[in-house]
């Protein structure tokens, strides 16, 4: 019973806050609609999307143990 007051009053809490956002956002010009916010949402996850990627996908700096012989030091020791 005291787990249904809970949920009932977390529900109630969350729908008038909901209620409360929605008339102050009309109240100061309206909320933006999908033709106005569709593009520029778009754009940021593709611009995201994209840098994720680049960053995971980007190759990582190698070693001196994977480079072998190649390395500077070792042909002015020789």
């Amino acid at each position: 019973m005291i787990m249904k007051n809970r949920l009932l009053r977390g529900i109630v809490a969350a729908a008038a806050w909901s209620l409360i956002g929605a008339g102050v956002a009309h109240a100061h010009g309206g909320m933006a609609g999908p033709d106005e916010l569709g593009p520029p949402m778009g754009t940021s996850i593709a611009i995201g999307l994209a840098c994720y990627y680049l960053i995971t996908l980007w190759p990582a700096r190698r070693t001196d143990d994977e480079r072998g012989s190649s390395n500077k030091s070792e042909r002015r020791t020789r």
